[in-house]
């Protein structure tokens, strides 16, 4: 699978991760006072058949989705893939940030949020 190198900036959120907890509970464990910062791998899908959008471009890390990239990153996104020669697969990777999640209690918790490491024409 092929990995997509940004420029070293984390731009791009990820959009719809409070509908995976299950996924940052695996991935982060229980929430922190001050919340995570964690370096990882995502992958991202095209999903033509996704049944709302059919641009949807899915992220996962680890195998555990974690959200989608907006409507205008994924048209972006795959724009970038086609022009970059790569259309031919399905399946990206490149760098992605997990922060947020944190939990002070009665003053309250984060939700956590997945950044990418994507140079695309929209950022």
């Amino acid at each position: 699978m092929p990995f997509i190198k940004g420029p070293g900036r984390y731009l791009i959120n990820v959009a719809g991760e409070s509908f995976y907890p299950e996924s940052f509970a695996f991935l982060c464990g229980p929430r922190q006072e001050d919340g995570v910062n964690i370096e990882a791998r995502a992958q991202l899908d095209l999903q033509d058949d996704n049944p709302h959008d059919k641009y949807a471009v899915r992220v996962s890390i680890q195998g555990h989705p974690v959200g989608h990239l907006s409507r205008e990153h994924a048209r972006a996104f795959r724009r970038t893939v086609r022009y970059g020669e790569l259309s031919m697969h399905e399946t990206f990777e490149c760098a992605a940030v997990i922060c947020g999640g944190w939990d002070r209690g009665e003053d309250g918790a984060g939700h956590f949020g997945v950044r990418l490491d994507l140079n695309l024409d929209d950022d």
